[in-house]
């Protein structure tokens, strides 16, 4: 009986650490750096077909965008569009990057 007790504490222990919470920018950032450093792994560079910008301006944009798209996607705005008005609108027309938003977030599937 005693180890059933001590074994059902251990199981509420964990359960209780198992509570949903919202993820802070610097959390939201270092998972779309770990996507787009898998992603690169993954994408044959030389057969990418993107809008308008190379391979190489799309993986380079995706990690200076990181903390941009944390922040828009921290704010609740997740996909599509509104996530290229929201990183376009911080960023600003004068970015390098600014051509590249759409692209970025195609390649990171978001």
């Amino acid at each position: 009986m005693k180890t059933f007790l001590a074994l059902l504490v251990c199981v509420v222990a964990v359960s209780a650490n198992a509570v949903a919470r919202d993820e802070t920018v610097t959390e939201i950032e270092n998972r779309i750096l770990r996507t787009a450093l898998a992603k690169v792994g993954e994408t044959r560079m030389t057969e990418w077909t993107g809008v308008g910008c190379s391979a190489w301006d799309v993986v380079t944009c995706a990690g200076s965008l990181a903390g941009t798209i944390a922040a828009c996607v921290a704010s609740g705005i997740t996909w599509g569009a509104a996530l290229a008005g929201c990183i376009s609108g911080i960023i600003g027309t004068g970015d390098a990057c600014w051509d590249c938003v759409c692209d970025v977030i195609e390649w990171l599937g978001m």
